[in-house]
């Protein structure tokens, strides 16, 4: 721990006490508009007990918790009037003697508190390292946008191929269901099976291409970008887990259809488990964003949910096969699957336990955008690699 102070170039300053290259301890926030913050300090943010007094005058003095008012506190306007109580998550939630019209300004500057700490080199001087990139919206909008042209480059070439090789155009799987039917001749109920359709394969890659594609180009939208933002300085990105949802459960269920899985029902099953197992992934983020304590538990079921389309997969790839005749793909597939499947998770942890740079949401979600490209990119292309494959 050191006490140090550094200026920004429009005169915004903090001095106090650093620890790890942060704001950590007790120090001092000013702007130049004279909004002031003192108070203790947790990792960047104001946690603890803290005055943050704005420029007209208005102050809140009380207890903070991540950079917002959590608990005990009051609110006093330049007139006088006041508001006592609780505050839950930046929101007032205890009962009051005065009823006020006003607007709350220090919750105006919570909600753009995180773009503030997006500034957090602005505060820190020149204490950032000489050509170092940091993650801001403006960037993750970019790099967004960036990320759907490579998805959407890939998913045409996908595409193309699909519709002009005549050996991925023939290569179809098929879709068979299985129901009972009662034979007269041993007057018994018997399985029959009946073929209900064909999935042109090929195209249905690309299919799965362009869904990602879609969410990168939706996300960097102007309306849609601010709901993606504002739910990042919540620690929360749906858009990210209703793709998946929809684009990961096609994949798992092609990957399927190539090792031999032709059940509807068996096939709907995985999709559902795969799409359960991000679903619980989104509730993880949203449950976590009141908790004190991170609950683990979404992540417990959504990983178990996981793993169930694989073990019916590896049966049917490898369950009555020489695993010397096992084609080359084959194991590639669930080898790399393995890599990208524990890389995930991997990710979130290291964001709820703010393990180094992950303790900014925003490196974490780096970090997913990229594992999406990469995992999809490869695993995509390992696929066609099977279809292309003599028969």
């Amino acid at each position: 721990m050191s006490k140090q102070r550094h200026t920004n170039a429009d005169g915004s300053w903090y001095e106090g006490d650093w620890k790890n290259e942060k704001r950590h301890g007790y120090g001092t926030w000013i702007r130049p508009d004279g909004t002031k913050y003192a108070g203790e300090w947790v990792d960047d943010l104001p946690h603890g007990s803290g005055m943050l007094t704005m420029a007209d005058g208005t102050y809140f003095k009380g207890e903070w918790k991540g950079g917002k008012r959590n608990g005990n506190g009051m609110l006093t306007y330049a007139d006088g009037t006041t508001l006592s109580g609780t505050w839950l998550e930046g929101r007032y939630e205890g009962r009051h003697e005065q009823t006020t019209e006003k607007v709350d300004s220090c919750a105006e500057l919570e909600r753009t508190n995180w773009e503030l700490q997006q500034k957090i080199a602005e505060l820190e001087g020149g204490r950032q390292k000489k050509g170092a990139r940091q993650i801001t919206f403006a960037y993750l909008k970019r790099f967004n946008l960036v990320m759907g042209l490579l998805h959407f480059i890939q998913g045409s070439l996908m595409l193309y191929f699909a519709l002009s090789i005549d050996q991925i155009k023939a290569f179809k799987t098929p879709v068979w269901s299985y129901f009972l039917e009662f034979n007269t001749d041993i007057m018994r109920l018997v399985t029959k099976p009946e073929q209900i359709g064909e999935v042109p394969f090929g195209l249905f890659v690309s299919f799965f291409l362009f869904l990602s594609a879609l969410a990168h180009f939706i996300i960097v939208m102007p309306k849609t970008n601010s709901i993606y933002n504002r739910d990042l300085q919540k620690g929360i990105n749906i858009f990210r887990w209703y793709e998946y949802s929809l684009s990961s459960s096609l994949m798992i269920i092609l990957i399927a259809m190539l090792f031999g899985v032709y059940d509807i029902g068996a096939l709907i099953t995985i999709f559902i488990l795969n799409a359960s197992m991000n679903w619980f992934g989104l509730l993880m983020e949203k449950v976590n964003q009141y908790t004190e304590k991170v609950s683990w538990s979404p992540f417990v079921f959504g990983s178990i949910a996981g793993i169930g389309p694989w073990v019916v997969i590896i049966m049917h790839a490898l369950g009555n096969a020489d695993p010397a005749e096992v084609p080359w793909f084959v194991y590639a597939i669930i080898g790399s699957y393995f890599v990208f499947f524990n890389l995930f998770p991997i990710n979130m942890i290291l964001q709820y336990k703010k393990v180094g740079k992950w303790a900014d949401y925003l490196y974490g979600e780096r970090g997913y955008i990229i594992l999406s490209l990469v995992a999809k990119s490869v695993l995509a292309w390992l696929v066609f690699s099977g279809v292309m494959q003599p028969s």
